[in-house]
């Protein structure tokens, strides 16, 4: 009896163990939107976007992320962005400062062992456009286009500064979200 079930259990094994081809992850990408990095566009994987204020119904923060891979690297890295409004009111163009909006890049870059995360943050020049949703919901569509300083740690005598550092680096895009009925 027990050779029977060991043999069947042999049998079973050998019969159930196949070779299958090997997994390759694809990136999902939502088809919500583009954004151009240093020059180049690529495809938003994801878009989404959270009331910042539950007492106000045009309170937005988005949140987007994209794989972005410049020529001189050799695998890519990700990206991922805020903007955040207190009241996008009925949508229109929002320009960076006095309190308009506000914004932050983080770039992963795993190609870089140096400084493997990135971080930066709009200047002047900078602005935000949006085309709001009605109040029952639906398609929101937000256009941006950024000046970023990277912002980093600099050495003063003695003293580290947290600070933007120098030199411009472009992102633009645009992106729509589903917004919920309110």
């Amino acid at each position: 009896m027990r050779l029977t079930i060991s043999l069947c259990a042999i049998l079973v094994a050998i019969v159930s163990c196949k070779k299958t081809p090997d997994y390759v992850a694809e990136p999902y990408k939502c088809e919500c939107g583009n954004l151009t990095w240093q020059g180049a566009e690529y495809p938003l994987l994801g878009t989404t976007y959270i009331l910042t204020d539950s007492t106000n119904a045009k309170s937005r923060r988005y949140h987007i992320t994209a794989d972005v891979l410049p020529e001189d690297e050799a695998g890519p890295h990700g990206l991922s962005l805020w903007i955040e409004l207190d009241d996008i009111a009925n949508g229109g163009e929002f320009v960076y400062g006095g309190g308009s909006f506000s914004a932050q890049v983080d770039e992963y870059n795993p190609n870089d062992p140096t400084d493997m995360l990135r971080t930066y943050e709009p200047v002047d020049e900078s602005e935000v456009r949006i085309s709001a949703a009605p109040i029952s919901g639906g398609s929101e569509s937000v256009n941006f286009n950024f000046e970023l300083k990277q912002r980093g740690i600099i050495e003063i005598g003695e003293n580290e500064v947290d600070t933007l550092l120098p030199g411009i680096l472009y992102c633009s895009g645009s992106f729509s979200v589903n917004i919920a009925p309110q």
